[in-house]
């Protein structure tokens, strides 16, 4: 009945005025016609009562039938369950026009049979406009509708992260996706980590958020705003390292230097290094102050990315200005890690990259300034 309040409301003032005057205008036909006895509406009734039962069956299961189908084949049975409450407002409109008609039917042998054919038509002509709006509103059902859905139903937050994820996976893989609607989702998710402390990590979470990953560096063309993308990857690697996931995190590193170079093929190079590996990864690994084995991972991986930056600047897909400002930014992000074996292996590489480019180091660059 809420639900029903709410498309009323929305419907608004000139919707009511619109029944007002078509009632007042076929009450004022009848009149001038004659034609206001009873008796005269007895066979009325039950055709018009009928045809509105079987218009509004129609008008209810087609359109229904079609959005399960394709909510179904698009994000599966476990989000059409979750819009169940959703789609009882038709339904309910639907057994209160039956309920109306069958009345109106009963009293189509009684004198009340006139002010019976009456009520039916209000009864069509209130009913009409709201759910026409509801089911047009339900088959533009957008991720973002199924997203709120989500989390209006779901009762954990870890399960609405993985269902959120798992429907943004699927978006991003539509031909020309929403950015805006994908940014403001993937803050959604974001807000939803800022408590990593108090989350419990289940498999089927990370699960989501890999599948995810993958389908940005192999499947999806179209690569989300990168601020976005850090801020969820940041707090999804502090949630694995804070959950002792160790393993885990070690191979979220990988799938983040994956992401890493598909972005770098169509964004700045260093801006991404920075947004989506330093901050993520390195940065992470020592405010959390992760495991000593954790951190040389992290490092390791850190010598993998720069190996993959020189040989894009062998194919010419990055300036060498662009290679020098990578080095500069993986070398400061390290400066105050503990020296372990990894770390002056990354520090020689770096070293011998800056001779191999002829990288001018920043402190000349502001004494020339």
């Amino acid at each position: 009945m809420v639900e029903i309040a709410k498309r009323f409301s929305t419907w608004g003032l000139r919707g009511l005025v619109f029944v007002f005057i078509a009632v007042i205008l076929s009450i004022y036909v009848f009149t001038l016609l004659g034609v206001v006895t009873s008796e005269l509406f007895s066979n009325p009734i039950l055709y018009f009562g009928s045809a509105v039962i079987q218009a509004y069956a129609a008008l209810v299961a087609v359109p229904f039938t079609i959005w399960v189908i394709y909510m179904q084949s698009t994000y599966g049975a476990i989000i059409v369950r979750l819009f169940l409450r959703k789609v009882i407002f038709p339904f309910t409109i639907f057994g209160i026009v039956t309920v109306v008609s069958a009345i109106t039917i009963a009293l189509s042998e009684t004198p009340y049979a006139y002010h019976a054919y009456i009520a039916e038509i209000v009864t069509s002509l209130v009913f009409l406009p709201p759910l026409v709006s509801y089911i047009v509103n339900l088959m533009v059902t957008s991720p973002e509708d199924v997203i709120a859905a989500i989390e209006s139903n779901v009762k954990h937050t870890e399960e609405f992260i993985a269902l959120s994820l798992y429907v943004l996976r699927l978006y991003i893989m539509g031909a020309y996706p929403d950015e805006e609607a994908i940014n403001r989702t993937l803050g959604r998710i974001s807000y939803a980590l800022r408590n990593v402390e108090r989350l419990k990590l289940y498999p089927d979470v990370w699960h989501r958020f890999r599948d995810f990953l993958r389908t940005i560096v192999v499947e999806s063309t179209f690569l989300p705003h990168r601020y976005h993308m850090s801020r969820l990857m940041t707090q999804f690697m502090k949630w694995l390292i804070v959950s002792n996931r160790s393993r885990v995190a070690r191979a979220f590193m990988r799938y983040y230097r994956f992401v890493v170079s598909r972005y770098m093929t169509e964004r700045i190079p260093s801006e991404v290094v920075e947004d989506l590996f330093i901050k993520p990864i390195l940065d992470v690994v020592k405010t959390t102050k992760a495991s000593r084995g954790l951190i040389a991972y992290a490092l390791e991986q850190s010598l993998s990315l720069l190996r993959h930056v020189e040989r894009m600047e062998l194919r010419g897909d990055i300036t060498v200005r662009e290679v020098c400002k990578i080095l500069e930014l993986i070398e400061e992000s390290v400066e105050d890690i503990e020296e372990m074996p990894e770390l002056s292996r990354l520090k020689q590489h770096i070293v011998r990259m800056k001779k191999r480019f002829r990288c001018v180091p920043r402190k000349a660059i502001a004494r020339k300034a």
